[in-house]
């Protein structure tokens, strides 16, 4: 019963650390562009959007990194980062999405018909993840490897 209550007090101090504790993420600085690391009471999880390349223009987009609130986040993913053990652990989320503007369009559009021209579908792909400095924006290869290397060793300690 002892052990119990320890394992109770243990994890409520743990949750209460990681709430305490700001979360240090890489952001591009708004007007520069410039990165820079960026510590924040109030970030739950680092974001990355990789580099990548427009398949119609050919066009490099540059990796964008930021921080996230609560009341940004738009998804459940708190539960995918809880999934953990001494021999596994849920380092970082990535998402391809799909938006479909011209279906969004259309709906505003009946709602406002002073809309200018259907956008087009967007995808998206972007990265999660809720350890110090773990977005760092880089191309999808060497930010996995970063992360495989010098955080996973750290975090299943």
């Amino acid at each position: 019963m002892k052990l119990f209550y320890f394992v109770q007090v243990v994890s409520i101090g743990c949750i209460f650390f990681r709430t305490t504790v700001a979360l240090t993420c890489f952001e591009n600085n708004e007007e520069t562009g410039e990165l820079e690391e960026v510590e924040n009471d109030e970030f739950v999880y680092c974001r990355l959007f990789p580099a990548s390349r427009n398949p119609e223009t050919g066009e490099i987009k540059k990796a964008k990194a930021d921080g996230l609130k609560h009341e940004e986040v738009d998804g459940p993913f708190g539960e995918f980062f809880e999934l953990s053990a001494s021999y596994y652990q849920i380092l970082s989320i990535c998402l391809y999405e799909k938006y479909d503007f011209p279906k969004l369009w259309k709906l505003m559009r009946n709602a406002s018909p002073k809309s200018q021209k259907s956008p087009k579908i967007e995808y998206q792909f972007r990265c999660l993840c809720n350890t110090d400095r773990c977005n760092t924006p880089t191309n999808l290869e060497p930010y996995l490897a970063k992360l495989r290397n010098e955080k996973a060793d750290n975090l299943l300690q």
